[in-house]
């Protein structure tokens, strides 16, 4: 999907609202109507800037997903490799923006449906994994860690946290956060020889 380019920063603003109303809503139950009331514009104006309901949605997926890849990238990148690894899993266990764990598993969701989004979908997780791939890199490379395989660390690290999110996202009663961080991490410290 390669979006459109009109509105400039009323279409961003309009963003944020279609991100609001498919978190609320979820993919398939939202329409223009949905949005444009939330966001107080005419359903003509979101046609004019996205063209179809779907490129709306994927857009909006992109555009949140996207946002939250560069907040993970921002955290500690100068710490050293177990500081900078803690806090990736405790901000992807517990994010600033819990709203990013619903888009998540909409984007995954409508990705199962449509091709385009699924071979977006392996790129965003090649993003979402750069700063956890960056970081035991640098751990090995400094004698911090030591692992096998990088590559299979990091799916096991990032499918841990992302696991970790369905429980939450669906606010079942059993999940301990804290109790559920400290196993991961206990679990990393061994797997990295730390």
């Amino acid at each position: 999907m390669s979006p459109r380019r009109a509105g400039g920063d009323k279409r961003a603003e309009v963003l944020n609202h279609v991100v609001g109303v498919l978190i609320e809503r979820g993919y398939d139950r939202t329409r223009f109507t949905d949005v444009a009331k939330v966001a107080g514009v005419a359903v003509s104006t979101l046609q004019f800037y996205f063209g179809s309901r779907d490129d709306m949605l994927v857009e909006a997926l992109h555009f949140s997903c996207a946002r939250e890849v560069d907040r993970l990238a921002a955290i500690k990148p100068d710490a050293p490799p177990w500081e900078r690894l803690v806090a990736l899993v405790d901000y992807s266990l517990d994010p600033a923006d819990e709203g990013i764990w619903r888009v998540l598993y909409e984007f995954w969701y409508a990705s199962m449906h449509d091709e385009e989004l699924r071979v977006h979908s392996e790129k965003l997780q090649r993003d979402w994994s750069r700063p956890f791939v960056d970081t035991i890199t640098k751990g090995v490379e400094l004698g911090d860690f030591t692992v096998g395989d990088i590559g299979n660390m990091v799916t096991f690290v990032v499918g841990i946290t992302d696991g970790l999110m369905l429980p939450q996202v669906l606010k079942h009663e059993y999940y301990d956060v804290e109790g559920m961080r400290k196993l991961t991490l206990d679990i990393l410290a061994k797997a990295l020889g730390v």
